[in-house]
C-alpha cells in the first residue's frame, strides 16, 4: 500500500502524535519524537492492503504500543550499523532501555 495520501493527514493529527509522544515520555521514553512515532505507523499502514480512512489512521497512532515502537527503532538502528552508533549515544540508548524494562516490571 501506498502510504504518500497521509501524508496530507499530517499536519490535521499532529495533536495526536503529540498526545502519544507524551504517552511515551510518561512511560520513561522521553527521545521519542512525532516524527519517528509518524514513521512507525506508516510502517505499519504499508503492511495493509485496504485504504485507510482518517479515523484508522487516529486509532493506530493511538494504539501504538511502545514496545512496538523500541522494536522498530532497534531494527532501525541495526539497518544503519556504524552510522547510527556516531550519532547516538548508546549508553544513553541502553539507559531508556533499562527504565523502559523496570517500569514495566510494577
Amino acid at each position: 500500500m501506498d502510504v504518500t495520501p497521509f501524508s496530507m493527514w499530517r499536519e490535521e493529527v499532529d495533536v495526536v502524535l503529540e498526545s502519544k509522544r507524551e504517552e511515551f515520555a510518561l512511560l520513561g521514553y522521553p527521545k521519542a519524537t512525532k516524527e519517528d512515532i509518524w514513521n512507525c505507523v506508516m510502517e505499519k499502514l504499508k503492511k495493509k492492503e485496504v485504504s485507510v480512512r482518517l479515523h484508522v489512521l487516529v486509532n493506530d497512532i493511538l494504539s501504538l504500543r511502545l514496545n512496538e515502537y523500541m522494536n522498530k527503532v532497534t531494527i532501525d538502528s541495526y539497518k544503519e550499523g556504524s552510522t547510527f552508533a556516531s550519532n547516538v549515544d548508546l549508553n544513553d540508548l541502553i539507559e531508556d532501555i533499562e527504565t523502559y524494562a523496570s517500569n514495566n516490571r510494577h
